[in-house]
């Protein structure tokens, strides 16, 4: 068995590069997967022993990052090595440390290239609301959002402040000013990271997940005041998001948050990324466009009836998922047995 060591460790994200891997998963006492085209895979001859993984540790993270490591048994941070960005969650499983590693392209893409729903390019101009973007983990919320933000940074002279855990993409300010600022680095937390980038003259604020009613009160706040705020929630669907947020907060709350989002809602969209017909994967994303009828829908706490809604909003850009993936289908993007696997 070849040892796992400091030369091992680059010939390994040599490897996942070469093989177009979207992640790296590394834990002790077992081998290397990566996960390629949404599929995971082993990775032969890459055992690592528990006293690698504790020497890669002491690499990797700073003396503040091993502290908290320490403390809660898990951390996230990012890193670049070789030109290439990652993302890295570690943590503490059964069998000693574990990575969880996400390669973060070189290059921002753009939205037409992402194939996101056009009606992101007429958002573009917008000056305020909230505008969220949902799906699972690993579904490219992430990407969607730096690739708005950058299609931004290149066309409009905003201030554009962004909240992360951990930065990822980086951005280089261009037309816009973009202060990027990471969790535990810059500041302690997102609710209160947010209060104070209201005193800092922002236009543009991206908040990199809603995790708490907090957070989520000041970004409805801040969208109210005039601010546009960008946000990701892990939720399947365009109207989980909806209740989603409703959740967070107690009954007796319940109503007043559903007439706060109702008036700053702009967009909500949802994506999953499906097998491609030619190899590699797309994104299939539904829409939800706050338009009055929508706003009404969202007051009065009838989200089941916002599918409903999105049918017959095609001309405010709004799609569901199923009308998404058929979409793929018949442009050929996407094979029939694909479609059926992800049409409800």
């Amino acid at each position: 068995m070849v040892p796992f060591d400091e030369t091992a460790w680059d010939a390994l994200l040599t490897q996942a590069m070469a093989a177009g891997a979207s992640d790296i998963h590394l834990a002790a006492e077992t081998p290397a997967y990566f996960r390629v085209a949404g599929t995971l895979q082993k990775c032969p001859d890459t055992f690592v022993s528990a006293a690698a993984m504790d020497k890669l540790l002491e690499r990797l993270l700073s003396p503040h990052q091993q502290q908290r490591y320490r403390e809660r048994q898990e951390v996230d941070f990012a890193f670049t090595q070789g030109g290439q960005r990652y993302r890295v969650n570690a943590f503490q499983q059964r069998t000693g440390p574990a990575l969880a590693l996400r390669l973060i392209p070189a290059r921002i893409p753009g939205l037409e290239e992402l194939g996101t729903p056009a009606v992101l390019q007429k958002y573009l101009q917008e000056e305020a609301g909230l505008f969220l973007v949902t799906g699972r983990a690993g579904s490219g919320k992430t990407t969607t959002l730096a690739a708005y933000l950058d299609a931004v940074n290149q066309t409009r002279a905003a201030h554009i402040i962004t909240l992360e855990d951990p930065v990822e993409y980086v951005h280089v300010s261009q037309r816009s000013l973009v202060s990027q600022r990471e969790l535990d680095t810059d500041f302690s937390s997102f609710a209160g990271a947010l209060r104070s980038a209201l005193r800092e003259d922002p236009d543009i604020l991206l908040v990199g997940e809603l995790r708490d009613a907090d957070t989520i009160m000041t970004a409805l706040s801040a969208a109210e005041t005039g601010h546009l705020v960008l946000a990701s929630l892990h939720t399947q669907t365009a109207a989980e998001a909806v209740l989603r947020i409703e959740s967070f907060f107690p009954p007796e709350q319940q109503l007043r948050v559903r007439y706060q989002l109702a008036a700053v809602l702009g967009l909500i969209v949802s994506q999953r990324l499906l097998p491609a017909a030619g190899g590699g994967r797309v994104c299939a994303a539904e829409v939800l466009a706050a338009t009055a009828a929508v706003r009404n829908l969202i007051r009065q706490g009838k989200v089941q009836q916002l599918p409903s809604a999105m049918l017959s909003g095609a001309e405010q850009g709004m799609v569901t998922m199923n009308r998404a993936v058929e979409q793929l289908r018949v442009a050929g993007r996407i094979t029939g047995d694909t479609a059926s696997r992800y049409i409800t």
